[in-house]
């Protein structure tokens, strides 16, 4: 059999065959992950990350998945990042700078980004502090103020174009002014 013929027969059993299956997901497992994204209290960093490693696939799922409720894919993509913060990397880079993605969803992957990219989430917030939607501007100009002093120093970089009325210059200023009542040999 040619190569091509045989290229042709794999690609049509994975088209009849519906492709590789991931293994199956434990109900238990499920229904617990469901449980804490429908909780209507706060759920603790520590209670996501107690659950055993095999709820990141379906935390990651429902973070994806463009039919479930905004704020449960933004509950699932910030457990995510506290669960398996390598494998919320990429979705954390690609919802924040998503435009047609929920702000719900964009503000959480805006918000995990210090945690899950770490140095690299001042190259993802900085330019999503000129995003049309304020909460995004807001929530960026706050991650990057909480994110030590090389964060701050591009918020205050790029909030200087802004009137002091602005909320992005608003959040500048007070990181500003702890930087400057912070010893130069703590930063």
């Amino acid at each position: 059999m040619s190569a091509r013929r045989a290229a042709f027969c794999v690609v049509a059993a994975l088209v009849v065959g519906g492709g590789a299956r991931s293994a199956p997901v434990d109900r238990g497992l499920k229904a617990r992950v469901d449980g804490l994204l429908g909780s209507y209290r706060a759920v603790t960093v520590a209670e996501w990350r107690s659950l055993p490693a095999e709820a990141g696939p379906v935390l990651e799922a429902v973070a994806r998945d463009r039919t479930a409720l905004p704020t449960w894919r933004a509950r699932a993509l910030a457990a995510l990042g506290a669960v398996q913060p390598v494998a919320a990397a990429p979705l954390v880079r690609e919802l924040a700078t998503d435009v047609t993605a929920p702000v719900v969803l964009r503000s959480a992957a805006v918000e995990g980004a210090p945690g899950v990219l770490g140095a690299e989430a001042r190259g993802v917030l900085v330019p999503l502090l000129r995003d049309r939607e304020a909460a995004v501007r807001l929530r960026s100009a706050r991650a990057l103020a909480g994110s030590g002093t090389p964060g701050c120093r591009a918020l205050i970089a790029e909030a200087r174009s802004r009137p002091v009325s602005d909320a992005v210059a608003r959040t500048a200023a007070s990181c500003e002014a702890r930087l400057r009542e912070t010893p130069a040999r703590d930063r």
